[in-house]
């Protein structure tokens, strides 16, 4: 039993806890001398003390806190940098796809005998400031005329559609038939788009109490669908290609049982037109 030695503890704990120690006691001291009066110079003395302390034993932890925030840092600045070049050599492919689209529809409008669509037009914004009650499908009157470079037979659209085509010019005004019109002779060729297949035909009438346009000239309406979208075919030589009219909401046969009629919802609200745009073509510069 006298023989047996004393465990020693090892200095690196003995060490830890001097450093405990002195933190404590600065720490009660720091309370101690809160307040206004004037220190002493041992209370002085002390506070700096304390201060230091504070600076030696935190540095370490701040150390590695602030490597720890760069490397995060650097983290992120990496993975936005390789967003940027994905999203740079994204562009490029969308130029190429562009160029590659422009190829193939001006091929199309080639082989289709299409003069334009509508990515050769700009837009001249216009608001309606007549409609004739009794012929209320038929014409609308706008705020912009040949002084605004407005012509006769140029298209016009508003945000949901097919509107109609300018039939009339002053120098500030101008009168659209609009494509409800009451005109037998107001037909418009149209294209019906179903995945794959592309059917022609011809709006040939409006009817007011259903509100829906009538489209006839489709033999093959096995391949039409409730829903498909209606366009403009960019044949006739007024209205460009790839403008949306509505969409197919029946099909059935006229009253001899013998042609097919597809009934359209138009896009746009025809008893409430208030904002139309003008279709004018860019000059060939442009």
């Amino acid at each position: 039993m006298l023989g047996r030695k004393k465990k020693m503890i090892p200095k690196k704990y003995v060490v830890v806890m001097i450093i405990i120690l002195i933190i404590l006691i600065l720490i009660i001291f720091s309370f101690m001398l809160k307040g206004d009066r004037k220190l002493n110079p041992v209370e002085s003395f002390l506070k700096d003390g304390l201060v230091y302390t504070e600076k030696v034993v935190t540095y370490p932890f701040n150390y590695i806190s602030n490597k720890i925030s760069e490397y995060k840092k650097l983290k992120s600045v990496n993975k936005d940098n390789a967003v940027l070049e994905t999203s740079i050599d994204r562009v490029s492919s969308i130029e190429s796809e562009n160029i590659e689209l422009r190829r193939q529809l001006d091929k199309l409008k080639e082989e289709l005998n299409i003069d334009y669509t509508l990515v050769d037009y700009e837009y001249l914004n216009a608001t309606v400031v007549s409609r004739n009650v009794g012929f209320w499908y038929n014409t609308i009157t706008i705020d912009k005329g040949s002084y605004n470079g407005v012509e006769k037979d140029m298209v016009v659209i508003n945000s949901k559609g097919l509107i109609g085509r300018i039939i009339r010019t002053s120098a500030f005004t101008s009168d659209i038939r609009l494509i409800t019109t009451s005109d037998t002779n107001n037909k418009i060729s149209v294209h019906i788009s179903n995945g794959d297949n592309n059917l022609y035909g011809l709006i040939n009438n409006y009817n007011y109490s259903d509100n829906l346009l009538e489209v006839e000239g489709i033999s093959n309406t096995k391949d039409v669908t409730i829903g498909d979208y209606v366009y403009t075919s960019g044949l006739g030589g007024i209205f460009p290609s790839g403008i949306l009219i509505g969409t197919v909401s029946e099909i059935s046969t006229d009253s001899y049982d013998l042609a097919k009629i597809i009934k359209v919802v138009p896009s746009a609200d025809f008893t409430d037109i208030n904002y139309v745009s003008v279709l004018k073509r860019k000059s060939v510069e442009e």
